[in-house]
């Protein structure tokens, strides 16, 4: 396709950023300016990477807890920022806001009554059709919207990985359309859910190969050839379907910004250069 959209998670970024960037760097009245310093610097990374037609940048007000991803990365920096004073990643929500609107990015901040995921899947229904779409975000629940069209990418400068349906066949085992699925079986401890009882990676990938989803296996039941686990099935009924409920993206029909609002043309710049213009390092 023609247009190429970047979605990037804004919350995630700037979580990621606030705790990862190794070294304290000083702005222009000695303020700490790490974490704004990596927001930019990665989002330039990620428009050099991809060239995208059209940006967003989503950030999740009221939502105030990120998510943790399962990833190694992201348990470091967990254990990371227990040591440090205890940040909000909202405090350099402003300065973020300065840098986007100087490179001419569109942004919004979620409402109350939806999260940030449900906006990415509504913007990924909308538009999958008319534009190739690239998620930025550490979340694995967005795993379920890879498609043709929609990849997901977890950003870590060089060892980023871009998720696509056979990247996620190949680590899983499972088509996108079901990674809920099997979430919802084997378990989410970035959600603190737990999974079923006998009910491994093995397993749930030959249940949703065989019957598909959470739904349709509940209803086939009767033929799971192990008797331990079709009895399992059966007492955790009730458990497996809220699991679903939770991991399953609900998506809103709002969309604050549409597709034709999002463009952006493609201008070099670097992000010391964007940090002096929002006046957060002297200008030399």
């Amino acid at each position: 396709m023609q247009n190429k959209l970047l979605l990037v998670d804004g919350q995630d970024l700037l979580f990621q950023m606030l705790f990862g960037m190794p070294n304290k760097i000083l702005g222009k009245n000695g303020q700490n300016i790490e974490g704004v310093w990596g927001f930019t610097q990665a989002l330039l990374k990620m428009i050099d990477m991809f060239k995208p037609t059209h940006i967003l940048v989503i950030f999740d007000k009221e939502h105030k807890k990120v998510k943790r991803s399962p990833s190694d990365f992201y348990k470091n920096l967990q254990n990371e920022s227990e040591e440090k004073e205890e940040k909000n990643p909202l405090i350099i929500l402003p300065e973020i806001k300065k840098v986007l609107e100087e490179l001419h990015i569109s942004y919004f901040e979620t409402k109350k009554e939806y999260g940030l995921e449900d906006y990415i899947k509504e913007y990924c229904k909308q538009y999958e059709n008319k534009s190739d779409i690239i998620i930025s975000s550490w979340d694995y629940d967005l795993i379920g919207l890879i498609n043709e069209h929609v990849s997901l990418l977890t950003y870590k400068g060089k060892s980023s990985i871009l998720y696509t349906p056979e990247k996620v066949m190949t680590k899983w085992k499972v088509k996108p359309e079901f990674f809920a699925d099997y979430k919802a079986l084997v378990g989410d401890n970035t959600n603190n859910i737990a999974g079923i009882p006998r009910v491994g990676p093995k397993m749930a990938t030959n249940l949703i190969k065989n019957y598909g989803h959470v739904e349709d296996i509940l209803k086939n039941i009767s033929l799971i050839p192990k008797e331990n686990v079709r009895l399992t099935l059966d007492i955790f009924q009730k458990d497996l379907l809220q699991n679903i409920q939770l991991i399953r993206l609900k998506g809103t029909s709002d969309i604050p910004i549409t597709l034709e609002h999002l463009k952006w043309e493609n201008e070099k710049t670097e992000t010391k250069e964007i940090l002096k213009k929002v006046d957060l390092l002297e200008a030399s």
